[in-house]
């Protein structure tokens, strides 16, 4: 019996250990795409619900606003939980065969394919809340968890500033795209039928869910990860048992590693960016569809129209990836946050003075908007990989699934928040639901859809540009952190790190650099040969 409790190198199979040295290409711009087709997976189900779900419930699902925010709320909580365990999970598959099958990330990243399909069922119209509560809860919980992994790799494949970034680029051109296409897609659909018909929301949906599944097999296919060898499970079991007093992890030891991501300093600002500006934007795209229609008056091909501006996202994002390599993140932050700011007090003006030449206004307030949202989009995912190595300079660690991990559980939280803000704030001013969203609504529903669409926004992206004045992480910074780390692991003392690299490190960290302990066991092989 002891020895089938014996360690997980213990009957390591050779499949593992031939898929340790899987070929690593040249990370070019081929590999770079092949990395970044996975983000279909999130377009094809968050980006579709994020703008059109919850106008669905309200006019073809018989849902009150306040009925779809509770099931937004509750799949967001759900979700949140399960992404909080699925880092851990996805760093100790290794242990099981078939995590040493087909690895610690592409085990996950195979099983998102199959999985996109079950979004059709989300948008089958005339079903009772409990069939929309169990098909979003079931799609939401799938498309996070199944995305962590793969939002690991790049922290994986290579350690340059540069190739991340060119990743990072790749995979936010390729979500911009297909943002713009969960709009302008929609908005041709619906064209085609009438205002009282649901075919075009299902339909929209099996295309996008058909084109992901074979996208997905392509970021299967062209991406790696380290396998874990015999040599690093044991070290790494080892270390969990010291870490805990030679016990096995329990709950309390993992929920102190949750919170020990937060130690470090750059990560809490970063999620104080993340969180506030993404709130500002499911609030936008809870709610733009309706601004449209019962506020302006107008179709929702209109909206689908408008939003499918977000093409301009390419071209931003490839500026992007330009300027973050020339200029500090916080710098990329404030400019594109100032963007948004305008676009919101837009919204107010049109609909408070519905100037002459309407149409001008919004795609000029909606083409301020997306420049500034796929900043926003972009300058979190691309910092993001270069976090769990300034963990690692405190820990030792390579932690990127856990925080991927938590990073995804308070984004959930903090989204399912948005749209429960927005749903029960429409209901408390008296918003009606339709059945073909011709209804008229009261002058309480229509101000309040006005309030969040521009001050809500606007409020939560100054909360956002609060903390980015803040954020001091850039590439000339991590170079300096990524130097001594790479001094660190390769033997060199803490004693002989220079002043300025000291401060960069205690600045980024938010660590004192003599209070860490990790590497001060570079020191002992000195102390023994003073010794002998």
């Amino acid at each position: 019996m002891d020895n089938q409790k014996q360690t997980v190198h213990d009957g390591w199979d050779e499949y593992a250990n031939k898929r340790i040295y899987k070929s690593r290409g040249k990370i070019g711009i081929m590999r770079s795409l092949g990395f970044g087709a996975f983000s279909f997976f999130s377009i094809s189900m968050q980006g579709l619900v994020g703008a059109w779900l919850m106008f669905f419930y309200t006019t073809f699902a018989g849902l009150s606003a306040g009925e779809g925010a509770t099931i937004f709320l509750i799949g967001r909580v759900a979700n949140a939980i399960v992404s909080l365990v699925m880092g851990n999970i996805s760093d100790n598959v290794y242990k099981y065969k078939i995590g040493r099958m087909f690895g610690r990330r592409h085990l996950f990243i195979l099983a998102a394919a199959p999985a996109v399909l079950i979004a059709i069922t989300m948008w089958v119209a005339g079903m009772s809340f409990w069939y929309y509560l169990i098909t979003y809860l079931i799609v939401t919980v799938l498309m996070s968890t199944l995305q962590i992994p793969w939002e690991t790799l790049p922290n994986e494949m290579t350690k340059n500033f540069n190739e991340r970034t060119k990743m990072s680029t790749t995979r936010m051109v390729i979500a911009g795209l297909g943002g713009m296409l969960t709009q302008f897609v929609p908005a041709q659909l619906f064209k085609y039928f009438p205002k009282t018909s649901p075919e075009p929301y299902i339909l929209m949906q099996v295309i996008f869910s058909v084109v992901t599944f074979f996208l997905i097999l392509i970021t299967y296919h062209t991406t790696w990860e380290h396998f874990v060898t015999k040599a690093e499970a044991k070290k790494l079991e080892a270390e969990a048992l010291e870490e805990n007093n030679g016990q096995k992890p329990n709950l309390k030891s993992e929920l102190k590693n949750y919170f020990s991501t937060f130690k470090i300093k750059t990560f809490r600002l970063h999620m104080g960016i993340y969180l506030s500006s993404y709130f500002a934007t499911i609030l936008f795209s809870t709610v733009f569809v309706y601004y449209i229609v019962y506020v302006l008056k107008m179709s929702t091909s209109v909206s689908g129209f408008l939003q499918s501006l977000s093409i301009v996202s390419i071209p931003v994002t490839i500026i992007a990836g330009f300027a973050v390599t020339k200029f500090t993140y916080r710098s990329l932050y404030l400019f594109g946050y100032s963007l948004i700011l305008i676009s919101a007090a837009n919204w107010a003006f049109v609909a408070f003075t519905r100037p002459v030449h309407m149409m001008v206004w919004l795609i000029v307030g909606m083409s301020f908007y997306e420049v500034g949202l796929y900043i926003l989009y972009f300058a979190p995912w691309n910092v993001f990989p270069f976090i769990p190595d300034l963990d690692t300079l405190v820990t030792g660690k390579n932690r990127a699934g856990l925080f991927a991990s938590v990073m995804t559980f308070i984004n959930q939280i903090s989204q399912g928040l948005a749209s429960v803000v927005a749903g029960y704030l429409l209901d408390f001013a008296h918003f009606r639901q339709s059945a073909s969203g011709a209804v008229s609504q009261p002058q309480s529903a229509t101000d309040m859809i006005i309030f969040i669409v521009s001050g809500g926004v606007g409020f939560m992206i100054l909360l956002a540009m609060f903390f980015a004045a803040r954020f001091h992480l850039s590439k000339k910074t991590f170079k300096v952190l990524a130097q001594e780390l790479g001094r660190l692991q390769k033997g060199g003392s803490p004693k002989d790190v220079d002043p300025h690299t000291k401060a960069v490190c205690e600045d980024l960290t938010g660590v004192k650099y003599d209070s860490i302990d990790f590497w001060k066991k570079n020191d002992q092989p000195k102390a023994n040969t003073k010794t002998n």
